[in-house]
């Protein structure tokens, strides 16, 4: 009986020691694995305090990819690595550590150690159509083959130096972006790489993506202040070309609003004073919008007042300006523009129209808006033979109180929610309700109009408005 008791109490002893010794190996794993997260967070945090002053300091691509494979090799203990980047359809590797070893290719015997080492370094592009690497890429996922020596997706080299014991290859992407594949050979310690190395690996290919993609960021705002600082420039240099201010005339008054779109437009307007009692007057749209209507515009506009000045009538002023752009423009650039001479003496405005919005002039003693139809092309549009033949000169009466409007498509084609332009009736019905005002009066009714019938839809388009009223 003594024994049967001595025998149990052994078999419990060795049964507690089993379990102690189990719950023992627990804790060990537990604790490795609580110090390998701490040792993980601890790299992660000095590979993103670096990369971020990388990037704040303007390092381009090619720096953060040779940072990348520098700190994932020191960081996982591997003995080699490389970053593989898309470039035309090819994966071509950018930046290298270590001995690493050709994916696609086997090298053969060499008779010099120098021979082997320039075959092994000089790394060729893959094709995206297959291998590993290529299909990381592809479906962005990592793969980690533990022993790679067994593994038919590796090509296996007979130098000991570099053949492929272990294999980790990750992406290198953030926020729907690819940037490439990080790949890591043979850990230093000679064993496989582990589960914690892999995990380890990804997450540092993620903190990569995110640097990259803040780099990209970064370049792209750096190319957006510089060409808001060109705009800018040219918006200034195209609020010197028009006019501040228009000339004064005790016959009229003369006001513009002008409104363009984006920073810079491709509308413009202009007073010439001409002969002894004569004004010239011009508004014009040139196609599109932004910096190419805007170094159109200049061109035409220099243009303009140099062959204003021999004295023509306005048709044969925009024939001669029709003549010495048309061969200069590309097809698809024009202008519409309205010129007209304003007589004081004879109170009178001649008109030429090359494919502009109608003039409107509003009749005091009618008490009503008449349009000024007339016939004619865009400048830039067709040959001279065409053009000057579609262009007249039509003259009407300029009588006190009279006035006259020019304007361009922003103000009568702005839409509503609904997609309802403002149109030309509108615009005549606000400049019969105001026309009694003074001229910046009638500008500034027929602007708020637009503005409120829009409401929130944005101008599509610029805006100019020039009116002018006999005193």
């Amino acid at each position: 009986m003594e024994s049967l008791v001595i025998l149990v109490s052994s078999i419990c002893i060795i049964t507690l020691s089993i379990r102690l010794y189990i719950d023992m190996q627990r804790l060990y794993a537990i604790q490795e694995k609580l110090e390998n997260t701490t040792e993980e967070k601890e790299v992660l945090l000095d590979f993103l305090h670096i990369i971020t002053e990388d990037v704040a300091k303007g390092a381009n691509k090619d720096a953060i990819y040779r940072r990348l494979v520098r700190a994932t090799a020191l960081s996982c203990g591997a003995m080699s690595a490389c970053f593989y980047e898309c470039i035309n359809n090819k994966l071509v590797p950018v930046a290298v550590e270590g001995l690493f070893p050709p994916l696609q290719r086997k090298i053969p015997k060499f008779k010099t150690r120098s021979q082997f080492l320039e075959n092994v370094i000089a790394h060729k592009p893959m094709p995206m159509d297959s291998g590993i690497i290529a299909d990381v890429y592809k479906t962005s996922e990592a793969v980690f083959i533990k022993k790679a020596m067994y593994d038919s997706r590796i090509i296996q080299h007979e130098d000991d130096s570099i053949k492929i014991k272990s294999f980790i290859a990750v992406p290198v992407t953030f926020a729907g972006e690819k940037y490439g594949v990080l790949v890591l050979t043979n850990p230093i310690s000679n064993k496989s790489f582990t589960s914690t190395i892999f995990s380890l690996a990804k997450t540092l290919g993620e903190q990569g993506g995110l640097a990259l993609y803040n780099l990209d960021g970064i370049a792209a705002r750096v190319v957006r202040s510089q060409m808001d600082n060109d705009l800018r420039l040219a918006s200034s240099v195209q609020h010197y070309l028009l006019p501040r201010k228009l000339p004064i005339n005790e016959k009229f008054s003369t006001t513009v609003t002008y409104k363009p779109q984006l920073l810079i437009g491709g509308d413009f307007y202009d007073t010439i004073k001409l002969e002894e009692g004569k004004t010239g007057v011009v508004i014009a749209d040139a196609s599109g919008n932004g910096v190419p209507a805007a170094m159109l515009m200049a061109v035409a506009q220099s243009k303009l007042h140099y062959i204003a000045k021999m004295g023509m009538s306005p048709a044969q002023t925009l024939m001669k300006l029709n003549a010495e752009l048309v061969r200069s423009m590309s097809s698809d650039m024009f202008i519409t523009i309205t010129f007209a001479i304003i007589d004081s003496d004879a109170n009178t405005i001649t008109i030429a129209r090359a494919g502009h919005e109608l003039p409107i002039i509003y009749k005091a003693k009618e008490g009503k808006c008449i349009e000024v139809k007339s016939s004619g092309m865009a400048v830039g549009m067709v040959e001279s033979e065409i053009f000057d033949e579609m262009l007249e000169d039509i003259t009407i009466p300029f009588e006190k109180n009279d006035v006259f409007i020019l304007y361009t498509d922003g103000a009568t084609e702005a839409t509503n929610s609904k997609g309802e332009e403002f149109t030309t009736a509108r615009l005549i019905t606000e400049i019969e309700i105001n026309a009694t005002s003074t001229v910046k009066e009638i500008n500034e009714s027929i602007f708020n109009a637009v503005k409120n019938f829009a409401h929130n839809n944005s101008l599509s388009d610029d805006l100019t408005l020039l009116s002018i009223k006999k005193n």
